[in-house]
């Protein structure tokens, strides 16, 4: 009789919560189309802009003497490593250093390809220099 009776009390609780959760549905609903009316009178979000393709040339066809190093920046991606000089000339270096953890990559004939940047005291582009390193 226990087993009967808990059942019951159970199944009273579960229709009491369905019961309550329909009457606060049911509230949200009203409250919800105020909403929907003044979306309706504002325009529509404009359609998202397409990403710029990524420039797939090597950093060395890139660049242009002259350059400053936001426009360096903004074509090449951020450097690997920088200095800096007391005359206030810099020099930047790019280098596609981390294939040399893919196994076998420098085995199979693969090249690091290694990129340095210089700038005069100005910060614009100087002169720069492209190296390959390899097994082969």
């Amino acid at each position: 009789m226990k087993k009967l009776s808990g059942l019951g009390v159970l199944v009273t609780s579960v229709a009491l919560a369905c019961v309550v959760g329909c009457a606060s549905d049911s509230g949200n609903s009203q409250q919800s189309q105020p909403a929907a009316q003044t979306a309706q009178n504002t325009p529509p979000p404009p359609p998202p802009k397409p990403k710029p393709k990524k420039d797939k040339r090597p950093i060395e066809q890139r660049l242009v003497v002259g350059m400053t190093m936001d426009d360096v920046r903004a074509a090449c991606g951020n450097p690997r490593n920088v200095s800096m000089n007391s005359d206030g000339s810099a020099m930047w270096i790019y280098d596609n250093s981390q294939n040399a953890f893919i196994p076998y990559y420098m085995d199979s004939g693969g090249k690091i390809h290694h990129v340095t940047i210089f700038f005069d005291n100005n910060g614009k582009v100087k002169s720069w220099s492209a190296t390959d390193t390899g097994m082969y």
